[in-house]
């Protein structure tokens, strides 16, 4: 997949452009994808993704935790190339843009700059001034300016439709088999090992200390059952040429370390069993079930022993929380955090 600025990067051809913010790539995301491949199987033309940074919410009125993603720029682009998109264009999202009147982005955006001969969006989409574009918009738009339009219904999983609104609710509230259950595999959380405070050693229960980004969604505190990859150069055990990637199951913290008054929340994974050293490298944390809630421990003897029933938990369900697959994109995104 080629990113672009715009069809200058293309040439004179038409494309097909799947329309949306697309943050997290969920499995509603990936319902829209297969309908556009299968337009591109129909026509023979391109298919180009086109979404927004940042999220358009921080500034239509509803800002509140949307600085935060589910999947940032890198993730969801990676992401999306596994969706089988040629191209990638990703429109700033500014205030300018987000007055611009919607039947004046459809001309403008989709039929003039980008080519669109056919488009692809989901049922709830919405675009231009305060939302006022809808997807019925669109195909009567599309008739004067020259494109079809496919509206994807809703994709329901469990009881609902899947969205990412659903999705970080679900989060929030530390629910990550929803999530899961919404995203078709397991939420991430990716970032180097950084050093920390140590308190783990010192009781004999060592933790990696993720540096996260400060755009991406954690899930609500408390302590969960994960898996942890990390790479290792040579090999052949991923999709990645040249890398290896190892597994292992860990006890993973969200939250503050109230037992030690921390402040500032932090991602903590303890690798039960592990040896090697992760200071410096690049590991994503997979979260498949929360064990427990954060909480305060008179002292750190008592944490210790929680936290060892927390281990004894993890590996008793190691074996369920290895099932899961993984789109190749998490492969070549881990393959750049090589040392």
């Amino acid at each position: 997949m080629k990113t672009i600025d715009g069809k200058s990067e293309i040439g004179s051809r038409e494309t097909i452009v799947a329309l949306g913010v697309f943050d997290g790539v969920h499995l509603g995301h990936q319902a829209l994808f297969r309908e556009a491949a299968r337009v591109r199987a129909e026509t023979g033309l391109p298919l180009l993704a086109l979404t927004f940074h940042p999220h358009p919410r921080t500034m239509t009125g509803h800002p509140d935790g949307y600085g935060r993603l589910l999947t940032p720029s890198a993730e969801k682009a990676a992401l999306i190339e596994d969706c089988g998109a040629d191209y990638l264009v990703t429109l700033p999202f500014t205030r300018e843009m987000a007055s611009t009147p919607a039947r004046d982005f459809a001309a403008k955006y989709l039929a003039r700059e980008l080519g669109a001969r056919h488009v692809v969006c989901g049922f709830s989409f919405t675009f231009g001034h305060r939302g006022a574009g809808k997807p019925q918009d669109l195909v009567e738009w599309g008739k004067e300016l020259d494109f079809g339009v496919r509206v994807v219904p809703p994709f329901v999983a469990g009881d609902d439709a899947v969205s990412s609104t659903r999705i970080r609710a679900a989060l929030d509230g530390g629910d990550v088999a929803e999530a899961a259950l919404c995203l078709g595999r397991p939420y991430c959380v990716s970032g180097k090992v950084a050093t920390g405070d140590g308190r783990g050693h010192r009781i004999g229960i060592p933790t990696s200390n993720l540096s996260v980004s400060e755009d991406k969604v954690l899930p609500g505190n408390g302590v969960y059952a994960a898996q942890v990859r990390v790479v290792v150069s040579g090999g052949k055990s991923s999709s990645t040429p040249g890398v290896a990637i190892r597994q292992f199951s860990a006890v993973v913290n969200v939250g503050t370390r109230p037992t030690f008054d921390g402040s500032g929340v932090r991602v903590e994974a303890h690798i039960p069993g592990f040896a090697g050293r992760l200071y410096g490298r690049g590991i994503q944390v997979f979260f498949v079930e929360r064990l427990r809630d954060e909480r305060r421990f008179p002292d750190a003897a008592a944490l210790k022993t929680q936290v060892e029933q927390d281990i004894e938990r993890v590996l008793a369900a190691s074996r369920k929380a290895r099932s899961f697959t993984l789109p190749r994109a998490y492969d070549r995104m881990l393959a750049l955090e090589l040392p």
